[in-house]
């Protein structure tokens, strides 16, 4: 009985582990506000990351090239791009 309870439990922690991977692989198919490139001078911090120059306006929040999926949005979107300096 005990080891029919520890089955179950890693079973279930296998099967969430992989809709948690699913869920956070799926990239955004919808058509962004705004693409900003910042071509505004930046100091670097050396040990820390900064954020990216180029980032996209959705839904009134910045959200990160990574987060969309490309392909579609060339396929289906016209996103106006603005420069900021």
């Amino acid at each position: 009985m005990q080891n029919l309870i520890i089955l179950s439990s890693i079973a279930l922690c296998l099967l969430s582990a992989c809709s948690a991977s699913k869920q956070s692989a799926k990239l955004i198919q919808d058509c962004p506000e705004e693409k900003i490139v910042n071509k505004m001078p930046m100091v670097q911090t050396e040990g820390k990351d900064d954020k990216p120059n180029t980032y996209f306006i959705y839904k009134g929040e910045r959200r990160e090239l990574a987060e969309f999926d490309e392909k579609w949005l060339q396929e289906h979107c016209d996103v106006k791009e603005t420069e900021v300096h």
